[in-house]
């Protein structure tokens, strides 16, 4: 299982690699040095059979007397014969020589068998010898009068203890320094994470109502997305509270007069002399009621369609069937002033539109309450769908009393009433919403004889999300 530090994963990990590259270089290495040494070896045993060669073969041809030849010989072979002595070196023992005439032997090291060590083949060849294994090589001579072979050995080793010490001493300075460099790399990745520990200290001493941005002294490259994402979060994460303490404020301020009306009704029923007053004062305590619930309705629907809120799925909608829908379903409404509606749109065209799901109906809802609201009894509501090139137009005009000129930009601002109307002031607001969700435009118009036109454009460009 990996370490959950940051620190002790990466110094694992870099020094497990380090002695893994370590442990191939070191295999790679005595592989070299192997045949590296081989050949050295293998080159010092021919040179040193053709030494012995030339000075066999000097001490033969010399015009010496056989009494000087004889003693010139035993000498030779008395100096190869010698035992180690403290002049000496170890691994003279290692090496053998062997010089013959025929079958016999005719001079020989000390460590050499007194039979052959070799066949007469010229080259290289092993044998074993004193249960050690021994690289020879053999030279043949073929003067006429006197024709012999020298053989040279060395032991096999001689040539493994070579490669190990040079193996040893290569990786000996690394096995050293590994626990050496583990420390500096411990301190190297502590001071490389440095800035996220800085990071994590910012974030530990923060208030929980402090949301500004964070700020770090020039944050490494692969610090900054995530002090760029942390910043993002803090930023709205304070617009969702702002949201949050704007919807209490504004249901704080827009339900304290509903509720003081609906505790004055609720008293007065309490205190009726006659079943009429009750009657009457039940009546208005259920308006108020009424009028409390589509206050809070309004409110959480302005929260939901709020800027900061994310899109909701659009879907695929017949904009022509679901208005004509949404007509009837608002016609009691309407009827309650004997208001007429109507609808007026091209049947041959298509119109499908893709609009986030449930926002048609709460767009047409609020449009057409506003229209009744303003409108007087026995009114007239008139609807109209266009299909345009780019565009779906929805057009809603009523014949009430009218705006002012100078009020119609301030209709669709949060909690603006016109006239005397009772009302949140909350349902254009909410149209203009939906309207800016779907890329669309609100206008508002003073319809011709008095009364208010409202013109919504939504581009046919839309695409489910």
């Amino acid at each position: 299982m990996l370490p959950a530090s940051i620190t002790k994963r990466t110094l694992l990990f870099v020094l497990l690699l380090l002695m893994t590259m370590s442990s191939l270089i070191g295999y790679v290495s005595f592989k070299d040095a192997s045949h590296e040494i081989e050949e050295i070896f293998d080159a010092r045993l021919a040179q040193n059979a053709r030494l012995l060669q030339a000075l066999v073969l000097g001490i033969h041809d010399t015009q010496l007397n056989n009494r000087d030849e004889q003693q010139l010989q035993k000498a030779f072979e008395a100096a190869l014969l010698e035992e180690t002595g403290s002049e000496g070196h170890k691994y003279e023992s290692k090496i053998s020589y062997q010089v013959r005439h025929g079958h016999q032997v005719i001079i020989r090291s000390p460590s050499s068998p007194e039979k052959p060590m070799a066949s007469e083949e010229v080259g290289f060849s092993k044998m074993t010898y004193k249960d050690h294994q021994w690289i020879t090589f053999t030279l043949k001579t073929h003067a006429s009068s006197f024709p012999f072979v020298v053989s040279v050995a060395e032991r096999k080793d001689v040539r493994g203890e070579l490669v190990e010490k040079v193996v040893i001493q290569t990786l000996i300075p690394e096995l050293i320094g590994i626990p050496v460099l583990a420390l500096l790399l411990w301190s190297a990745i502590n001071w490389g994470l440095s800035p996220l520990k800085e990071l994590t200290r910012l974030i530990e001493g923060r208030a929980p109502d402090n949301l500004k941005p964070i700020r770090l002294k020039a944050p490494p490259s692969e610090l900054q997305p995530i002090q760029e994402a942390l910043n993002r979060l803090l930023s709205e994460t304070e617009t969702l509270i702002a949201r949050e303490q704007r919807l209490i404020a504004d249901a704080a301020h827009e339900l304290r007069t509903p509720l003081a009306v609906q505790k004055i009704h609720a008293d007065n029923a309490l205190q009726a002399e006659s079943e009429s007053q009750q009657k009457a004062s039940l009546k208005q305590l259920n308006l108020a009621v009424d009028r409390s619930t589509r206050i809070v309705s309004q409110l959480l629907t302005l929260a939901r369609l709020d800027p900061g809120i994310s899109l909701q799925r659009r879907v695929s909608i017949d904009l022509l069937k679901e208005t004509r829908s949404n007509l009837a379903e608002l016609m009691p409404i309407a009827w309650k002033k004997k208001i007429e509606l109507s609808l007026e749109a091209d049947e041959a065209c298509l119109w499908e539109a893709y609009i986030e799901e449930g926002m048609l109906d709460v767009l047409l809802q609020n449009l057409i309450s506003n229209a009744v609201k303003f409108s007087p009894v026995k009114g007239h509501i008139e609807l109209f769908l266009e299909n345009q090139k780019k565009y779906f137009v929805l057009t809603v005009t009523d014949h009430g009393s009218g705006v002012e000129q100078a009020d119609l930009k301030r209709l669709t601002e949060r909690f603006y009433r016109s006239g005397h109307e009772s009302g949140a002031g909350l349902g254009l607001s909410i149209v203009k919403r939906i309207t800016e969700r779907h890329n669309g435009t609100l206008l508002l118009q003073q319809t011709s004889g008095g009364g208010l036109t409202v013109k919504i454009r939504l581009p046919k460009k839309n695409q489910p999300i």
